[in-house]
């Protein structure tokens, strides 16, 4: 027999009455981060006011991060239609990008196809025995670990030789690496240009590119710093990131992070941010193009790239679908209508990918 819709719910007033308690704890969990209010709101105006902006913008799905840092709540409608978010960013490009999925999403994948932009070593631990891993370990003296497929930062672990020597029991740790899936990367410093910002992180630099055989551009491209001592440098992870100008690799904004608060400079090293001259920024670029050259499939790619301690650029990943609020949030400008209007003059009509 077949099952009768049940037209309350399946009612969309409805769906967003039994997403309301979910929304309003993810909201005011998130919005303890952000040291100052907007002027004239409560948290709970503004929470009001974020289902509203999402009401008025289903298809925008705006995150509660999105609203804040994108000034949703001192924005217009037709202002706020202007701002890529990370969904339509996702979905606008899935028909271009579908085919690099697999040789960027997986950390694995890229160390193996980008071999000639990699100098930093690496060890797959699932495909080491125990004696390899613990050599690597010594080797390098300090590995960063991290899941194949994470994202964000999210189960990142830098791990000294010392911590690795003290563990009660190292072969149970090795284990746990197999069954993660983890690589074991040689943890890499910063040049001291950007060592400066934050000097317990690996601070990169974000570059988002469009290639479509010899055309080439940097759509758009910032600076991401660690901050609280933490080993990471993403937004997610509690990072800072400001706007670069993508001519010149000068910083043109003051910083920002993911709960909206933003920074003149640094607030733990007190360096600024705005007018800083990014180091080698012509061989940078280059590195991108000739990086998106490296496979046909490569369309938009969001390169993260470090200047090593001693002047060498490195790779550190590519992003088959990177988000848009590094070259919006810090300067407050919305890129869809430009974001939208490059991908159909670079690849046509999306269907024909399809």
């Amino acid at each position: 027999m077949e099952k009768k819709k049940n037209i309350l719910l399946d009612n969309y007033l409805v769906k967003n009455l039994r997403a309301y308690p979910v929304l309003k704890k993810k909201f005011m969990h998130y919005i303890e981060g952000t040291k100052e209010l907007p002027e004239g709101f409560t948290k709970r105006k503004l929470f009001h006011d974020y289902l509203k902006v999402r009401r008025n913008n289903p298809e925008k799905r705006v995150s509660q991060s999105e609203y804040m840092i994108f000034g949703f709540y001192g924005l217009s409608p037709e202002e706020q239609k202007r701002y890529l978010t990370d969904i339509e960013a996702t979905r606008l490009m899935r028909p271009y990008n579908n085919e690099s999925e697999k040789y960027l999403k997986d950390k694995l994948s890229f160390l193996k196809n980008f071999t000639q932009f990699v100098s930093r070593g690496w060890l797959y631990v699932p495909e080491a025995s125990y004696e390899e891993f613990d050599a690597f370990v010594h080797k390098y003296h300090v590995v960063a670990l991290k899941p194949q497929y994470s994202s964000w930062g999210i189960g990142f672990i830098r791990l000294t030789e010392a911590e690795f020597d003290a563990k009660e029991d190292k072969e149970e740790f090795y284990q746990k690496m197999i069954k993660g899936r983890y690589l074991a990367e040689e943890f890499v410093e910063s040049h001291e240009s950007l060592a400066v910002f934050h000097p317990s992180s690996l601070n990169t630099l974000r570059v988002i590119t469009f290639r479509n055989e010899d055309r080439f551009e940097v759509f758009g491209c910032g600076l991401r710093v660690g901050n609280n001592g933490l080993h990471v440098d993403n937004a997610h992870g509690g990072g800072i990131f400001c706007e670069i100008d993508p001519k010149t690799g000068i910083i043109n904004t003051d910083g920002i992070d993911e709960c909206a608060n933003t920074y003149i400079a640094h607030p733990m090293t007190g360096m600024q941010f705005r007018g800083v001259q990014i180091p080698f920024w012509e061989e940078i670029c280059a590195l991108c193009k000739e990086a998106s050259q490296a496979l046909p499939c490569l369309r938009v790619v969001g390169w993260d790239v470090a200047i090593l301690s001693d002047g060498r650029l490195e790779l550190i990943e590519g992003n088959h679908s990177p988000g848009m609020n590094i070259v919006q949030a810090p300067a407050k400008h919305g890129v869809h209508d430009k974001f939208e209007s490059m991908l159909l003059d670079y690849y046509g009509d999306p269907e024909q990918y399809i």
